[in-house]
């Protein structure tokens, strides 16, 4: 028998004992995104409060719902969160469908802050075969992440687990911040990552020239 994409997905899960039991979730999309797609969407952890355990949702893969859309955050109606609409914005600026892209972050336990996190580099490194698994079935061309820190942020675990020779930096138009792009490789494919701040605290959908810079790296990947 075929081993389905979500059922690859969650034997890599279960592999990860010491994530097993602690709260967090795995996918922000569906299982359905468990496929080829141009890029694969990240963000730093799941936040709030919510003591579902990654096990547990596990059995969200087959629902077919997505954080960004379908998900009551903060007591806001379905999607209204002010995240969850700066994610749609984003995404759908780039040109992407947000329900058909796989999206996940890259430490999966969650906490409300990463300042309260009891052990985020721990948990990422132990997230990090997951997101693998993941990549290994969607083969994007990009990742696209949000959260360009140098520490505790997608892009800052990124570079540390792919090495790549130099990082490309851009200011971000606001505030000190800064846009971050590299191309490495993983499991002898190339990988591009681009990494915009943090969009509870950033637009880039408002800045036209971070789109362009975005979408130009990912429409180069190879």
């Amino acid at each position: 028998m075929i081993e389905s994409n979500v059922e690859r997905l969650r034997r890599a899960v279960l592999a990860q004992t010491e994530l097993l039991d602690k709260p967090g979730k795995v996918l922000y999309s569906s299982g359905d995104t468990l496929r080829p797609h141009d890029i694969y969407f990240l963000g730093t952890k799941p936040g709030g409060t919510l003591t579902s355990t990654i096990r547990q949702s596990l059995d969200d893969l087959d629902d077919g719902r997505n954080e960004y859309l379908d998900y009551s955050w903060d007591g806001r109606p379905p999607g209204e969160q002010k995240l969850q609409k700066q994610v749609r914005r984003f995404l759908e600026g780039l040109g992407f469908d947000v329900r058909a892209v796989p999206a996940s972050n890259i430490v999966l336990t969650r906490e409300r802050s990463i300042g309260t996190h009891p052990d985020l580099d721990g948990d990422a490194a132990r997230s990090w075969p997951i997101h693998r698994t993941i990549m290994s079935i969607v083969q994007p061309r990009a990742v696209v992440a949000f959260g360009s820190g140098e520490r505790h942020s997608p892009f800052a675990y990124l570079r540390d687990f792919l090495k790549p020779y130099c990082v490309e930096n851009i200011e971000a138009q606001q505030g000190g911040f800064w846009c971050r792009r590299f191309r490495g490789e993983l499991d002898g494919r190339p990988l591009s990552v681009v990494a915009v701040p943090h969009l509870t605290r950033y637009s880039p959908y408002r800045k036209p020239s971070v789109m362009s810079w975005v979408s130009d790296y990912i429409e180069r990947a190879a």
